[in-house]
Order: structure tokens, then C-alpha cells, then sequence
């Protein structure tokens, strides 16, 4: 492996293959393929927006986090046009594409229908014909920079860069298992920026400025871009060396010492180690052995749907508008 330590971190060669990432959630199933909505939160509040934006994904309505191309409605509330237009300019610089912009009346008939329904002349916000387009706009302001530190950054429910995120946590394992502590923390604090980012990265320019991305991220992340994976990233994976310390090390009372020691002795598979009469075991490892499939199997789409409900019941007996949402593994769960 001291050839791929050494190796250069950059991609070998570009293509013309390119990626094509959404930036929308897929937990429900979209109806109204037509109509993609983006709630403004100016004059909302945060926590509002979020329940309006879980209720018409629930209803079948594609939402945007962020105003990218795709939307074509915009939504707002105790606000007028011009209030909106300018806010948006403070907010982003990702207009493209023309929207309509709508008072929440609209939204709140849509919810109450099921469907979308006419925008009336009550329903507008805009002057004329109620579009704006590109031109509406004079050079946006660049996005708000990413503060360097986490704890700074806020949360984003939906990871939009998940392709990139995937990589960067592979590399950042393989460089733990090498005890290359340097390494390791650079691609996982470049996992933690884009988990923090509201939309998703389309091209080289949307890196630019983010904390800790220097040239070797930026490679991966090119390289992703035009060919849709990361050749650094494939050569751990069909590691052999790679593949048994990673497997060793979800047992449980298995660290990389031990595990290394295994490998070293020629040992491949679990059913290896537990023929093994030479090896000593400590009893959390005869347990992790013992449980193995119960402890690294996930929690099933069942119990984390009835988990949720009990939470949501709760919730809601206290707090009717509350708005819970499942995070960490309950959410990988859910999502899958």
C-alpha cells in the first residue's frame, strides 16, 4: 500500500462524462413533476418553513432547499415582490431560471387540495406578468463563505453532496487505518463542509473559497465531477488489505491493532478467526463474534417508522405544530 500513500492525489485525465446531482430529497414520491417549489424563509422563521416544506413534500410537491434552475414557484409570506426579489439577492446567487413568485394563500390552497390549483390575481406577488427572470437580477452576490470551524455552520437536514461525501469518509478510513492522523483529518473535515452546504456542488467554481480545500480535495472533487467516481477512492475499495482491516474492525472489541495483527498472520474472513484455536480472544470479541450479524445489521424500515411514530405522538400532544424529523441512523434507515 506505500505505492497508493505516495501516490498523486489529482485526477489522471479528464472526460467529457459528467454528473448530473439533485438537490432535492426523494423520501416521498414527487406527483406534480411539472411544479417545483422553493419556500422563502424572510418574515417565516426557520422552524416554519420547515413544517410547510415537510407538508408539501408529503403531498407530493417537489421543494427546493435552495433556488437553484429547477425552481419554477417561489413562495412567500407577509411579503411583497420587490421584498422578495431583494432578499433573494442578499441570499443567493444561484438565480437562473424564471419563477413566479406567489403569496403562502396559494401554497395553503395547494395543501388544502391536494393538488396544485389556478393561480389567481389574489395569489401574485409580482408586478406585470408576475415573472422575473435572470435579467430581473444584476449581479448577484457571491454565496455567503463557510466558516471554517463547525461548530460556526449550520445544520442542513438533507445532505445535497452525498456522492462527495461517501468519498472523502472512505479516504479519511483508509488514511485512520495507516495511522496517518494528517491525512484522515483533511478529508473528514472536507465531508463536514459539504454535509454544511445548501445545495448541491455542479461544478469546480462552487469549491471555491470552502475551508480546507486545498488541491488534493479539489482533484477528488474534479474528478468525480466528469467521471462520476474517484479512481483513489476505487483502488481502496478493491484493496485486500483495506477490505480485511475494515472487517476486523466492525467486530466488537476489534481495534486496528488487532486487526492488523490478524491480517499480518494470514487471516481473511471471520470464519478464519473462529477456527483459529491459537488466537486468544477476549470475551468481547467472542461476543462480537458470537452477535455479529445482529450487531452490524441496521435497524429495520419498520422500527424506525414505529419509533418515529411514537415520537411524533408525543411531540404533538404537547406541541401540535411540532415538527420531528429522524436524524443519524434512523434517517439512513429511512431513507433507504
Amino acid at each position: 500500500m506505500d505505492g497508493f500513500q505516495n501516490s498523486r492525489m489529482g485526477p489522471l485525465k479528464k472526460k467529457q462524462k459528467r454528473m448530473q446531482p439533485s438537490s432535492f430529497p426523494n423520501k416521498y414520491k414527487t406527483k406534480f413533476n411539472d411544479i417545483v417549489l422553493f419556500i422563502v424563509e424572510r418574515k417565516m422563521g426557520t422552524r416554519r418553513r420547515v413544517f410547510l416544506t415537510e407538508l408539501a413534500r408529503r403531498k407530493g410537491f417537489r421543494v427546493e432547499d435552495y433556488l437553484s434552475d429547477y425552481v419554477t414557484h417561489v413562495i412567500a409570506e407577509n411579503n411583497s415582490g420587490a421584498e422578495v426579489l431583494e432578499w433573494l439577492q442578499a441570499e443567493t446567487s444561484r438565480i437562473i431560471s424564471s419563477f413566479t413568485i406567489l403569496d403562502i394563500s396559494w401554497f395553503t390552497e395547494c395543501m388544502g387540495a391536494g393538488e396544485p390549483v389556478e393561480i389567481e390575481r389574489k395569489h401574485q406577488l409580482t408586478r406585470q406578468d408576475n415573472c422575473f427572470s435572470k435579467s430581473d437580477i444584476l449581479q448577484p452576490p457571491p454565496v455567503p463563505p463557510v466558516p471554517q470551524y463547525a461548530c460556526q455552520r449550520r445544520t442542513t437536514i438533507e445532505n445535497h453532496n452525498r456522492t462527495f461525501t461517501n468519498a472523502f469518509e472512505i479516504l479519511a478510513e483508509h488514511y485512520e487505518f495507516h495511522e496517518n492522523k494528517g491525512s484522515c483529518l483533511a478529508y473528514r473535515r472536507a465531508a463536514s463542509v459539504l454535509k454544511s452546504l445548501p445545495f448541491a456542488i455542479v461544478a469546480m467554481r462552487d469549491v471555491d473559497g470552502l475551508p480546507g480545500f486545498g488541491d488534493q480535495i479539489k482533484g477528488i472533487v474534479e474528478e468525480i465531477l466528469e467521471d462520476g467516481e474517484s479512481s483513489k477512492v476505487k483502488e481502496v475499495l478493491s484493496d485486500g488489505w483495506h477490505k480485511s482491516i475494515k472487517l476486523f474492525t466492525t467486530i466488537f472489541g476489534v481495534g486496528l491493532k488487532t486487526a492488523v495483527k490478524w491480517h499480518k498472520l494470514g487471516i481473511r474472513t471471520l470464519e478464519e478467526i473462529k477456527e483459529d484455536k491459537n488466537l486468544r480472544l477476549t470475551n468481547m470479541q467472542i461476543a462480537g463474534l458470537q452477535h455479529y450479524e445482529d450487531l452490524i445489521g441496521g435497524v429495520s424500515n419498520a422500527e424506525a417508522d414505529e419509533i418515529i411514530m411514537l415520537a411524533k405522538k408525543a411531540f404533538c400532544t404537547f406541541l401540535p405544530d411540532a415538527v420531528v424529523t429522524l436524524t443519524g441512523g434512523f434517517r439512513s434507515v429511512s431513507e433507504t
